[in-house]
């Protein structure tokens, strides 16, 4: 078949997908919205998976011990502290933070989350200063912590505050989100398999006399199908180009979302992984617009 002819059944084909659309416009319009919401679920999980894979990569690149002192305890003790600390294996650093930069940097972080500052109305300073010591290894945190409580000068610390608990709490909620997400992602892609099958069914069935027709004129079995997997195609991409329009729309609430469920940590999830949600969401409406249409043509068109 000469390239002409080809593209000539390319257009034809093209034209009875596109007919075939309009025919069945409930089926369509329903196979479709249920596309676009299958994709914004896809989306949202991608979203947030990113800002927990963030939070967890922040949370264990500081992970440390952090050991707080007793209030009123002096600079020059807390002086000598440190350098027993230092001495501590496995430590590599420890900066001293005063209740004065304590309460400073709180107040900084109110600020910075836009909410407000009441600590204008305490008579003292509530925060007592600390220790945050930076290890050589994140996993020696508990053995550091231990050896910390050992020190001579260990009735200082009012407490200690082992780091790696964060990271494995985020860890745990991290893995069981994803499974959540996984589960909810294949539920509405078979969901959305379903109503894509149904859609095209009923265009086959519909069109039963166009393909004896075609059959009869000697077409082979692929340009029989080709409309309907057009139809598919262009159910998904549609769906695509929907869900994309929506979070490009709600990007700014979707990023707000983000930064409240993540303000422990500072994670900055305002542009989060842009390009790959949209490429993920073209190829599963695509692909699943594509694949609905070739379930649905299985053992019908032979």
């Amino acid at each position: 078949m000469s390239r002409a002819q080809n593209t000539r059944l390319l257009k034809l084909s093209a034209s009875a997908a596109m007919n075939g659309l309009a025919r069945n416009r409930l089926a369509t319009i329903a196979a479709t919205m249920t596309m676009t919401l299958m994709l914004l679920v896809l989306a949202s999980v991608l979203v947030i998976r990113a800002g927990l894979d963030a939070a967890l990569s922040y949370a264990d690149s500081k992970v440390e011990v952090i050991a707080y002192l007793k209030v009123g305890a002096s600079d020059a003790r807390a002086a000598e502290l440190r350098a027993e600390i230092l001495k501590v294996d496995g430590v590599r650093d420890a900066t001293y933070v005063s209740a004065d930069e304590a309460l400073a940097a709180f107040r900084e972080r109110l600020k910075e989350r836009g909410e407000p500052d009441l600590t204008g109305e305490l008579d003292e300073n509530p925060l007592p200063p600390s220790f945050e010591i930076a290890l050589d290894d994140p996993g020696q945190t508990a053995s550091v912590a231990d050896s910390l409580s050992k020190l001579p000068s260990a009735a200082l610390f009012a407490r200690i505050v082992d780091g790696r608990a964060l990271a494995e709490s985020l860890a745990s909620v991290t893995s069981a989100l994803r499974a959540v997400g996984l589960i909810v992602v294949i539920g509405f892609s078979l969901a959305v398999l379903a109503v894509v099958v149904n859609a095209i069914r009923l265009a086959v069935m519909a069109r039963s006399d166009e393909i004896a027709i075609m059959r009869l004129v000697g077409a082979t079995s692929t340009w029989v199908r080709l409309p309907f997997i057009l139809e598919g195609l262009v159910i998904g991409g549609i769906g695509a180009l929907l869900t994309l329009f929506i979070f490009g729309i709600l990007g700014a609430g979707v990023s707000a979302l983000m930064l409240s469920l993540f303000r422990v940590l500072p994670v900055e999830t305002s542009a989060i992984l842009a390009g790959q949600v949209a490429i993920s969401v073209l190829l599963a409406g695509f692909g699943l617009g594509a694949l609905g249409a070739l379930l649905s043509l299985r053992g019908r068109l032979n």
